[in-house]
Formats: structure tokens, sequence, C-alpha cells
């Protein structure tokens, strides 16, 4: 995503650099503000293609829990605590019936393919379909 970014910035100021012409004389410093933004934006750009962005832990991050036994559970009091028992119960998916969605609308009066005339009247049509969907619920034990 963040090469994509650069790469559009970069075509972007490409095509306002080519097509408007910067007036920097040598009695100002615009001449120099330029170049210097250039060099920073074409910098930061080089640098955020360049990155390698995996993640950085700090010394005292553990992805796992560093006791040697089971039983140990109170070896980093002031990292892992143990809180006793999990949760009283578990999650499971309940499915529930939608009903199907009808729109009533307005058929007016017109012959049909018998050449019978049919007077006009409301008449309903399926606008979506009934579907089930999961619900995920807590139950308790």
């Amino acid at each position: 995503m963040k090469k994509i970014i650069a790469i559009t910035t970069s075509v972007l100021l490409l095509i306002c650099f080519s097509t408007i012409s910067a007036h920097a004389d040598r009695k100002t410093v615009e001449g120099f503000i330029i170049g210097t933004g250039v060099a920073i934006l074409g910098t930061a750009l080089i640098n955020g293609i360049n990155k390698d962005f995996s993640p950085q832990y700090s010394r005292h991050h553990h992805r796992q829990d560093t006791s040697r036994h089971a039983g140990d559970r109170y070896a980093n009091r002031g990292h892992n605590r143990y809180l006793g028992p999990g949760p009283r119960g578990h999650w499971e998916i309940e499915e529930i019936w939608i009903t199907p969605i009808y729109e009533k609308k307005w058929n007016p009066a017109h012959y049909n393919r018998r050449g019978e005339w049919v007077s006009g009247r409301h008449e309903t049509f399926l606008v979506q379909d009934g579907y089930w969907q999961g619900k995920k619920m807590w139950v308790f034990h």
C-alpha cells in the first residue's frame, strides 16, 4: 500500500515540476528551498520503499509463557498472572431463519397472452430470498 502511495506521489511531483517552471534567481533563496524540499521528499520516498516492515518487539515482550512447567504458574508474577479457571461456558453458532422480503407493487390493467383483459391490482414481488444466518451465542454451563 505504501509503495502505491509513494509511486503516485512521485509521479504527481514529476508532473508538477515538468509542467510548471519555478523561477529561482541567484539572489533569492527559492532555489535552495525547492532543492532541499525535493531532496527530503525523495529520501523519504526511497526509505519508505526500501524499509523492511517486520514487527519490532521490545526486550520484555514474550509471545509464550516462559515458565518451564505447567504447574509453575506463579513464576512470572509481574507478567503473567494466573486468574483461575476460564469463563464458564462456550460459544455456539445458532442458525436463525431470515424471512424473505416482498415488495407490493401496482400491476396496471392489461391484456394477457390469450387476449383476455386483466384488471389492475396490487401484487407482491420477491425482492430477497429467505436464508439461514449463523448468530454467535454464549452458552453458560
